[in-house]
């Protein structure tokens, strides 16, 4: 009899009707997914904020270090000395940049003779006075200025002039 009805198009009772929505459970499922999925992109997203963040503190380090590292080779061509100098504040290469950043300056006797190690820290610093949030170092060797090398090499150069002198008067 159901299907006589289904075919003559005479109306359904209420047991015969299809459903026509969702239903609470299937509703709650997928808002819990919903819920999961936009809680993992927020945390991708905050992942990403501080890679770029940290990127960013890092190039201004990098910067800041070969800026001080080539006042210190300038400063030792024309004869001084490098001095180690302790952490001191510094202001970063971009104006717009929020972030403190310190500078520190070791200067110690490298392996080899009549060079000097000079080695130029920079820190990106927590303004929350945690650790470190980005840090740099530059390292580069150099002749010690008070070695004396222009000299030496000048007294060797005499030497062997006197060495030369001495073989052709020998030779005459």
């Amino acid at each position: 009899m159901n299907a006589n009805r289904m075919i003559s198009g005479l109306p359904r009772r209420s047991s015969d009707t299809f459903r026509c929505g969702f239903s609470l459970l299937e509703m709650m499922l997928s808002l819990a997914i919903l819920g999961v999925s936009l809680g993992i992109l927020a945390q991708i997203a905050g992942t990403g904020t501080d890679a770029a963040r940290e990127a960013r503190d890092l190039s201004q380090a990098r910067l800041i270090a070969s800026s001080k590292m080539s006042e210190l080779l300038v400063s030792a061509s024309t004869g001084m000395t490098p001095a180690a100098s302790p952490a001191m504040p510094v202001e970063a290469m971009d104006t717009d940049a929020t972030t403190a950043f310190q500078v520190q300056i070791d200067v110690v006797p490298a392996p080899m003779e009549g060079m000097l190690a000079v080695r130029v820290s920079v820190e990106a610093l927590d303004p929350d006075g945690g650790p470190a949030l980005a840090t740099y170092s530059l390292t580069r060797w150099m002749i010690d200025p008070l070695m004396g090398l222009k000299e030496m090499a000048e007294e060797e150069a005499a030497l062997r002039e006197e060495e030369a002198s001495a073989e052709s008067a020998s030779i005459q």
